[in-house]
């Protein structure tokens, strides 16, 4: 039966006051019974009064946190059946899928049994029906038939049309169901020193010895030692074996540790296990093989929605869950793949683990539900919203533990793959295309992604590797011109496709430190620097990004010299500052003929100069007929077939004016500019294959730019202007503001910002020249804060508590989120 949430908490009050944990079981059992079936689950935990035809029902965030209170160690003292009993009302609302096809890493036939176990352990009445409802997406509880293609074959599943009627009942029962077992989802899997997340090997492993006749000696700086040529690599830290003892799969799977990470690992698993109080290495397993096990059938649930549904449900994700749970849930299903690719990475032929695969295709799902603000803005908003969380939440960082070369040859086999839109795809099937992780690069971490651009970069030359000598004053306008009549004599694009070795006059010193300080330095006076006393870029305050000066005429070899630089750099391991809008991305894969280049719109332009944006938007919003006397023919050179320069802008066609403004902003009003910028960008890195066909403008700014800069919240503070507050306002009150920021994660940080400022950039100068304008509101809870973007101004009311404040903040900065207009 349907659970309000009012019930729920009533219910979790009742548990975790109860005198046993068999009436605590008891006390839950209605809970139970809703979270077992689609339907109620559809109708449950929803706000008194509301239902699912009547707009935002749910207080995700309160169903959340009443059953993170039920499985939170030290809740209760039998906090941990309750987790359990949890664990196996969600295995029996989930599909069931088919036992991987290979036996050595089999964990869903470890799942599926525990399951049942516990279940079977249980002090609670099998609520199963025989007439309970089921749909064709939902599997079953049963016991997996030997034959897979018997079970659940995606090949026999009818085509789905992206007009298909969402289906019954609601599909958002799967929000309510993630949003009550997120608490289980979330940090439940143990760490390695690099924050990564693992998994024991299903098999034990045995120590091996190494042959005497591979050993050699190595003479270090104080001593020599013996080193053994063991033709194995670590699985964990990637690097060769080379000493005596190892650790070998006892089912022969192709897992090698070396002895260091070997009982790294097993000290990392002792350490979990004290921190989730489990003293049971079994029963340790069965919550490790859930969690994953749980997201592969979530994965496969959500593919083969049909378009309808699964649009629904990004929608609900993106719009209605408030962004503290929706990075959360991203998350868990980084976690679990993390903590699978270096297994599914060592078997020959990975696409036979397609239940893993469609965990990766979930983790798709949501960073496509994550780009959705980004189709949104507010009313006073010139470009369009930021992802609801930061891109990189979504980058699998255990990846780095694979080999690149092998990774990009693999790749090289399919090199026309392309993730498909998991949002519109009729209909998801796992082919030879989707199973490589450089396919999904949108996921690969940044320094996996540039090793791999490099190894094919350095198989293009096809020869040695001779480094170019470059020598440079420190003074920054000789500099530029030294760079320049370098990158710019006679010499030939392979010559110039050599990593650089940097020296400053009359300075002896060299090395890698050398060349990140010249980099530096660089680039930092090709912005500066001015040609017939024009500026080479122009630096826009309110977005916080430079762009190109199209007035700067005459200044070819300075703008190809710079795209030199910037390919440069991605060659020589140096990440550039976040400082250009990723309209120039875009444009730089338009030259190379990416597939992945976007169509660049109006909300791009807002990135670029905020001030056009917001008079173009003026003329689309007009709806007067006096539209050609109002704005004019936009004083702008045009000749196409379509606009020809006789043609007067008009209701009927002011879509298409602005549109084609907007194509000559990008395209011909800098020309002059960026070709010569792109020509000397694809002499260093045009010859990638990758480059050139999988690698999108996000993906090609993390490689440029690397990830973003944390928030400095003391920075902010520093130079903060307070209006309308008190003596006792300034002394009591609003350090509450500023202990909430800091405490926020970095995904509501940025958010902050974008809802204050309407960008996430850190400014020139850095987070203390920010200008944050924080001016006092009224006073009282039922208030919620609001922002003036252009003035980087936040209104804020007083609030009576320090939650409150942390509660109407965040409230406001989701509603944001959810009220932009396409």
């Amino acid at each position: 039966m349907p659970f309000g949430i009012e019930a729920l908490e009533a219910a979790v009050d009742a548990a975790l006051a109860a005198e046993d944990g068999q009436k605590s079981v008891q006390c839950l059992s209605t809970v139970v019974e809703a979270l077992r079936t689609q339907a109620n689950l559809a109708e449950s935990f929803l706000l008194s009064g509301a239902s699912e035809q009547n707009g935002p029902s749910r207080d995700y965030l309160r169903v959340t946190s009443a059953f993170e209170r039920l499985v939170t160690k030290g809740s209760s003292p039998w906090f941990a059946q309750l987790a359990d009993l949890l664990r196996g009302a969600a295995a029996e609302v989930m599909p069931i899928l088919p036992r991987r096809p290979f036996a050595q890493s089999d964990f869903s036939e470890q799942s599926d049994a525990n399951v049942r176990h516990e279940e079977a352990d249980m002090d609670v009445q099998d609520p199963a029906d025989p007439d309970k409802e089921s749909s064709s997406g939902t599997g079953s509880t049963e016991e997996p038939k030997e034959d897979a293609a018997e079970m659940l074959d995606v090949d026999d599943m009818a085509e789905m049309d992206v007009d298909d009627e969402p289906s019954m009942p609601s599909v958002t029962w799967l929000s309510a169901l993630l949003s009550a077992i997120l608490p289980l989802l979330t940090n439940a899997l143990p760490r390695d020193q690099n924050e990564v997340c693992i998994i024991p090997h299903p098999h034990k492993m045995e120590r091996q010895e190494a042959a005497e006749d591979t050993m050699h000696v190595h003479l270090g700086t104080s001593r020599w030692r013996p080193v053994f040529n063991t033709k194995k690599i670590c699985d964990n830290c990637g690097t060769r074996i080379t000493d005596r003892f190892y650790y070998h799969c006892s089912e022969n799977c192709d897992i090698d540790f070396c002895q260091d990470c070997h009982t790294r690992s097993g000290e990392l698993l002792d350490a979990f296990m004290a921190e989730v109080d489990e003293v049971n290495d079994e029963h340790l397993s069965r919550r490790l093989f859930w969690v994953i096990d749980i997201t592969e059938r979530i994965g496969w649930y959500v593919l083969h929605l049909n378009v309808a549904d699964r649009r629904r449900l990004a929608h609900e994700l993106a719009f209605s869950w408030p962004t503290v749970l929706f990075e959360r849930l991203a998350q868990a299903a980084v976690d679990v793949v993390n903590a699978r690719v270096v297994h599914v990475q060592d078997v020959k032929d990975i696409q036979s683990d397609e239940r893993f695969w469609h965990a990766v295709g979930w983790l798709q799902f949501l960073y496509s539900t994550n780009e959705l603000p980004c189709k949104t803005r507010r009313l006073e908003e010139q470009s369009s919203r930021g992802p609801k969380v930061d891109y990189e939440r979504f980058v699998l960082d255990g990846i780095n533990k694979c080999e690149p070369l092998s990774e990009f040859q693999r790749w090289r086999k399919h090199p026309s793959a392309t993730v498909p839109k998991v949002l519109d795809v009729r209909s998801f099937k796992i082919t030879n295309d989707f199973c490589s992780f450089l396919t999904h690069s949108n996921l690969v971490p940044v320094n996996f992604r540039r090793v791999c651009l490099l190894c094919d970069v350095w198989e293009q030359m096809q020869g040695r590797i001779v480094p170019l000598h470059l020598e440079v004053p420190r003074e920054p306008q000789r500099l530029v011109h030294a760079v320049m009549e370098r990158f710019c004599e006679s010499l030939k694009d392979a010559d110039l496709r050599q990593p650089l070795r940097v020296c400053f006059q009359d300075e002896e010193a060299g090395g890698p430190g050398v060349t990140k300080e010249f980099f530096q330095v660089a680039l930092r006076s090709f912005l500066d620097a001015c040609h017939n006393n024009e500026r080479l870029f122009v630096y826009d305050e309110q977005s916080r990004t430079y762009w190109l000066n199209e007035r700067s005429v005459g200044s070819e070899d300075f703008f190809r010299s710079y795209g030199i630089l910037l390919g440069q750099a991605v060659l020589n391991h140096i990440h550039v500052p976040n400082i250009f809008p990723r309209a120039l991305y875009d444009r730089l894969l338009e030259e190379l003929e990416s597939p992945c280049a976007k169509k660049l719109r109006l909300e791009d332009i807002g990135a670029v100069c905020p001030h056009i944006a917001k008079s173009l938007r003026q003329i689309l919003e007009y709806t007067g007929q006096d539209i050609a006397e109002k704005f004019g023919d936009l004083a702008w050179p045009r000749g196409s077939p379509q606009l020809p320069e006789d043609l007067q802008i008009s209701q009927a066609n002011k879509a298409d004016f602005v549109q084609a403004y907007v194509d000559w902003f990008f395209h011909g009003k800098i020309e002059a500019q960026l070709k010569p910028l792109s020509e000397g960008f694809k002499t260093i890195l045009g010859g990638s294959s990758l480059l050139r066909t999988i690698v999108d403008a996000v993906q090609l700014e993390k490689i440029v730019c690397g990830r973003a800069d944390n928030v400095d919240v003391d920075a902010i503070r520093s130079s903060a202007e307070l209006e309308g507050w008190t003596e006792e306002d300034r002394l009591e009150y609003l350090p509450w503001l500023w202990e909430v920021l800091a405490s926020v994660s970095p995904a509501e940080k940025a958010q902050f910002l974008i809802f204050v400022t309407a960008s996430d950039r850190v400014p020139l100068k850095g987070w203390q020249s920010l200008g944050l304008i924080v001016q006092k509101n009224g006073v009282g809870d039922e208030r919620l804060p609001s922002a003036y973007t252009c003035f980087s101004q936040l209104l804020l009311p007083r609030f009576s508590t320090k939650e409150k404040l942390r509660n109407g903040l965040l409230l406001a900065i989701a509603n944001s989120e959810g009220f932009g207009l396409p």
